[in-house]
């Protein structure tokens, strides 16, 4: 039981340091800008698969295979641009900054939880030692 507690701390901290990263990449990365639709930055969110998991398969996850890359590309008129194509446009990656600041905080907020649960099992397992004394 008591493996199993730790796994579930340790498996939400494992997803909301992938939340942490995509959102501090998607805002790392808001306003790079390239001279074709390929070449932008792809936007990281978290996998969509996740939510068919069942709890057991969610456990075992590692934090990598919880990202996935999306091109969401978003033109702009910049002739005068050193990256600008013939048309005169630049590619950016179409990322929504108050939205990401949003998951940047929530994911914090849920990490501090899972290590807060993680504690308190710890504390309450190092008390319960203590009583056999």
């Amino acid at each position: 039981m008591a493996h199993d507690i730790y796994a579930i701390s340790m498996s939400g901290m494992a997803v909301e340091r992938a939340k942490l990263q995509a959102a501090s990449l998607n805002i790392a990365n808001a306003n790079s800008v390239a001279s074709s639709p390929e070449g932008v930055y792809k936007v990281q969110q978290l996998s969509s698969a996740v939510n068919n998991l069942s709890f057991a398969q969610r456990i075992e996850l590692q934090a990598d295979q919880l990202l996935m890359q999306t091109s969401l590309v978003q033109a702009q008129f910049k002739p005068e641009h050193a990256l600008a194509n013939d048309q005169g446009y630049v590619y950016a990656p179409k990322i929504n900054l108050a939205t990401e600041m949003l998951n940047l905080n929530t994911a914090t907020r849920a990490y501090e939880a899972n290590v807060k649960a993680f504690n308190a099992y710890k504390s309450m397992s190092s008390k319960a030692l203590e009583i056999g004394k």
